[in-house]
């Protein structure tokens, strides 16, 4: 495996328990609030826009909505 993969990898596993977490207690993920939370781990090795779809893909995928409200 290359660096990349494993740091994208890493990435998708953060995503999945951001939302799983989220799901608990709210019926959304906000872009913005799950990014800050993402970053708090790693830097993640996309842009922003594509970490935001990473998220908002797993968050439809768990039945959220999803608010894209980056600043």
């Amino acid at each position: 495996m290359f660096a990349g993969d494993i740091a994208e990898r890493r990435l998708k596993i953060l995503v999945e328990q951001y939302v799983e977490a989220r799901k608990k207690n709210h019926d959304f993920v906000s872009t913005e609030l799950a990014s800050k939370a993402i970053r708090q781990f790693i830097s993640p090795p996309i842009g922003d826009q594509a970490l935001d779809n990473m998220i908002a893909k797993c968050a439809v995928e768990h039945g959220l909505n999803v608010r894209f409200d980056r600043k």
